[in-house]
Parts: structure tokens; sequence; C-alpha cells
């Protein structure tokens, strides 16, 4: 476990679970609020469990010590760079930014925080999965503790998965191996135990295991489309709220596809192709991490499409009506690609984002960019770019789910912090807003903690009952099919319609050729 220093520790709680007394710590500065830190909700996944579903884990008997973060999964410092990348560009020093912790295989565990005292009616759970692009990340940085959010009357949660090669990976031996023939998939499989647990568990903290949000951020909020397509997490959770991850309705990488990369690790690791698995068991995590990061450069681990666990793509799942009918927040950030571009030329890297789309549409797109930002090409991709991976794959799920007559809930984040137009409504922005964080790598202002009590008025009101709300701020508006309406949540709190609308129909129409092409319309 790792270390967790004085100004931390608060006055000892406790918690009985069966035959275990859990040891947690009320949250300083948070009146009536306490947490338990680092309980395990499955195995290690080590040695012969490296690549294999995870299995049940009981706690230990007697007293058990839930003051402490337990390791993160195995990973590379791109999180702790991209935060200091930030803390960069509104002029802090990296030394303010959160350090990779300490890592480790066995890192399957789950954080809770809640009202100590125990209602007699149950509380709503929030379940947050973090990002980090699936490779990074871990479930208890700064910006994703949940004692302000728990202090509004709901129990929050957050979970650790496996990451990168560890959570991802696929190969025609580990397929062939699996009683299943399929592979791939673990990390995904890791966040179902956890929810699994909580459906055991989550009630002696005070939670209701029948009204539960999960809710996440970029991979995160990716995952959670996914979740919501497979049957195995049918009655897991109840609401979803999706934040900057609408590329993930995208992703459509078949077992075969990600069996091939599986192979292209192995022969990076040098490893021979007759019975590989007892050698890549053995592997250390760190050479797998880092091999695979040089070998495999920028490849994306996302879930894999095995015609069991996820039988369709997430897109086609929602086109056809055969996602989990969960009301769902969805949104994304203005400028969500924008610190992530060169300040220099980009003209190369704009034709190539236009050329991705149908070339029937590629002259008309090329024509709309150039309206809005006649000379400046990197706002122009931003703006492509953006609207491509998450403001219309947004759209799109809660259109889909509309037409379902599940209730959608958009919005679009567009606050800028002080000093901040360099990167502007940037990705992940809106994260410690959401859970009414404090970042010491970011300047905040009087409309930045009003914005911050706006958003967590409608977070927890959506988690509590599928409404989101906040006194004196305006009617959240459902999406609906014919009229798509969203909440602007920037300065002001503002509702519109139509954003973006003849981009985003140009971009659905790709995604819709491409469906058609696959046959899953």
């Amino acid at each position: 476990m790792g270390p967790i220093t004085a100004t931390e520790k608060g006055e000892p709680v406790t918690r009985q679970i069966n035959a275990s007394t859990l040891l947690g710590v009320t949250e300083p500065g948070m009146s009536g609020v306490v947490s338990f830190r680092g309980l395990p909700f499955a195995q290690a996944p080590t040695g012969e469990l490296r690549w294999r579903p995870p299995q049940p884990r009981s706690l230990p008997s007697g007293e058990v010590d839930a003051t402490r973060f337990a390791p993160a999964c195995p990973q590379d410092n791109g999180n702790h760079q991209w935060y200091a990348d930030v803390a960069a560009a509104f002029g802090r020093p990296a030394s303010t930014v959160p350090a990779l912790p300490e890592t480790s295989e066995d890192c399957l565990y789950l954080n809770i925080w809640a009202p100590g005292k125990l209602e007699q009616k149950p509380l709503p759970v929030m379940v947050w999965i973090h990002g980090g692009s699936n490779v990074n990340g871990w479930s208890f940085e700064p910006d994703y503790r949940g004692a302000s959010l728990a202090a509004r009357g709901v129990v929050v949660v957050s979970i650790a998965y496996r990451l990168g090669a560890l959570g991802f990976l696929a190969h025609p031996d580990l397929s062939a191996e699996s009683p299943l023939g399929v592979s791939g998939n673990y990390g995904l499989l890791d966040q179902i135990a956890a929810l699994k647990w909580l459906q055991q568990n989550i009630a002696e903290f005070g939670g209701d295991p029948g009204n539960i949000t999960v809710f996440g951020e970029s991979a995160g909020a990716a995952d959670i489309l996914y979740l919501m397509t497979t049957p195995l997490t049918k009655g897991l959770f109840h609401k979803a709220i999706v934040q900057s991850g609408g590329y993930g309705a995208d992703l459509d990488r078949n077992l075969e596809k990600n069996e091939q990369i599986g192979l292209a690790l192995t022969k990076a690791l040098g490893i021979p192709e007759d019975n590989p698995l007892p050698a890549m068991r053995q592997v250390p995590a760190d050479t797998l991490v880092n091999t695979a990061a040089s070998a495999l450069g920028g490849h994306y681990w996302d879930g894999t499409l095995d015609g069991l666990i996820f039988p369709h793509s997430p897109a086609a799942s929602f086109a056809r009506g055969l996602a989990h009918p969960v009301p769902i927040i969805i949104g994304s950030n203005r400028n969500e690609s924008l610190m992530y571009l060169d300040e220099g030329p980009n003209d190369k890297p704009l034709q190539k984002a236009i050329e991705s789309v149908d070339e029937r549409h590629r002259k008309t797109l090329g024509e709309l960019l150039s309206n809005g930002h006649p000379k400046d090409k990197r706002r122009q991709l931003d703006r492509l770019s953006s609207a491509q991976d998450m403001l219309c794959p947004s759209q799109f799920v809660a259109r889909s789910l509309a037409a379902a007559r599940v209730p959608a809930y958009a919005y679009y984040f567009t606050r800028v912090r002080p000093g901040g137009d360099s990167i502007g409504a940037y990705h992940g922005a809106e994260i410690s807003y959401a859970f009414g964080s404090k970042p010491d790598w970011l300047p905040t202002d009087q409309r930045d903690l009003a914005l911050s009590e706006v958003m967590g008025d409608y977070w927890t009101s959506f988690a509590r009952n599928g409404a989101p709300e906040s006194p004196g701020n305006p009617a959240w508006p459902s999406f609906q099919v014919d009229m798509p309406r969203y909440l602007e949540l920037g300065d002001t709190t503002s509702t519109g319609e139509s954003l973006e609308h003849e981009l985003c129909r140009i971009l659905d129409l790709t995604r819709t050729h491409r469906l058609l092409n696959q046959g899953e319309y």
C-alpha cells in the first residue's frame, strides 16, 4: 500500500463486512464524510492469472487497513506528463502536479467515500472509471477523490483496472486457452468485477445497489459505452455519465485484428511463437509496458469485438437499439484537441483529417471549417478533431438512446480558466468541476467555484433520480431526435439546440456509410 500523510489522515472509522472489520478515516475538512481506501475486489492478476478474467477475492478476516491507497496498475509516466503540460499552459510549475505513484500488477482495488452517518434510506452510488487512453491513470488521482461529491449525499467509488497490454491484449494462444475461445478485454472485465463487488457490498457503506451510476472521462467514458453494450453488465448499473468519451462509439477492432497486435508484441519481446504463454507470463510488467510503447507506437488499447462478451461495435449496438436502456448524460469540451496540436503549420494534418471523411463531403467540410476560422489552421483542426472524436459521436449516442425513448442529456463544456487561452476548454478540463476539487496546478476564480457548484448539483441529482437539476439554474432539456437540445456549461449556464449541426451531419454520414459497409445497420 502507498503511504498516507498526516495531513490526509482523519479520525478512525470502521465498517463490518462479514468477518472483516475495515478501518477507514474521516475526511479532513469534509464534515461527516468518511473514506475507505484500497479495498480489493479481485485477486492479483499475476503469474498464471495474468491475461485471465479477474478472479473473486475475499476480504481477509479481522482488521483490514483501509486508510491507504493501493498501488496503481503498471504504466509509464504519461499521466504525470499530461498534468505537467496543463500546468505549464497556466504558468504553473511541474512540482504542483501529481507524480506517478507506486505501481504493481496487484492493483485491482477500489476506494469509497461516503457520508459517515448511515441513513435509513440507502444513497445513490457514483462509480468513477478513470481515463488515460486505457494505458495510464489511477483511481486516486487528486481530481478523482470523492469527498466533495459524497458531502452532497451520495456514495462515491473509484475503481482500478488493468491497463495497456496487461489489460487489453488479445493473442491467438490466449484465445486458444480460453474456454470461450476469445481473448482481450481483461481491463473491461475488471470494471465489471468491481461493479459485481459493489452489488454485494456497497450497502454496508450506505449505498443503494439498485441505484448505481457509472461515470468516467476519456478512456473511462469510452469504456462505459462498451459496458452499455455487453450482456455481462445487465443490472449492474442504472445510469451513466460519459465525459469526453464519445469516440468510444466508433471503436470497432475485432478479435482477429487485435490478435495480430498481440503477435506483434510477442515478436518484439523476442518470444518464440511455439507455446509463448509461459514465457509471456514471466516477462516483468515494466518490460511489457515499455516494449508495447516502443514497438506498437500509437496503438490504442481498447475493447475487442469478440462476438461473445461484445457481440457488436458500440456504434452498431446504439444504432440498432441493442445497448442497455439506461439514462445518460453525455457531452464534450469545446477544445478537446487544441492542447495536442503544434503551434506551427497544421495544413497537412488538417487535410489528412478532412480526407478521413467520405470523399463526397470533403469539399463542403473544408468550406465549413474555413468559414469559422479562415486563417487559423490550428483552430480549424481543433474544431474538426473535437467534433469528429467527441462532440458528434456523443450526439449520435444521445440521439440513438432518445430514439429508443431512453432519457438522454447532452452538455457542451466551454469554460476557460484565467490565462488558459492557449488550450481553451481542453480535454479533461471539466473533471475538477464535476468532482468539486481545487487543483494546485490550476488558477481558480469565483466563476470556477460557481460552475463547480452547478455541475455538482446536476451530476448528483442525476445520480439520485435520473433528472439533472441545479437550483436557480436552467432546467436541463432532454435530447430529442427532432430537437437536439443541450446544456452549455461555461461562464454562464444556458441551453441551446443543434450544436455543430452541419459538421456533425457530414461526420454522421461517414459513420453510417461505414456501418452499412460492415453490414451493421
